[in-house]
């Protein structure tokens, strides 16, 4: 039986910047997430994780990382 797990958090005392920094980068999260599904269905719902890995990584990088990312 498949569990979700829902974590609600508040960010006290931050300024407007971070705020719209963390707010960007959720977008960016959610983005990558729907590509990643899409790519699934579209792939006969290949779920192994070294094969997704192979296939997505690179162009998650291309197409969702800020630059900050480090291998």
């Amino acid at each position: 039986m498949d569990q979700s797990v829902v974590i609600k958090a508040q960010l006290l005392n931050i300024d407007d910047e971070t705020a719209q920094a963390f707010s960007n980068t959720m977008c960016k999260y959610r983005d990558a997430c729907n590509f990643i599904s899409q790519y699934i269905f579209e792939h006969t719902f290949e779920l192994k994780q070294s094969k997704l890995n192979k296939a997505l990584y690179h162009d998650l990088r291309d197409k969702f990382s800020n630059g900050t990312v480090s291998h």
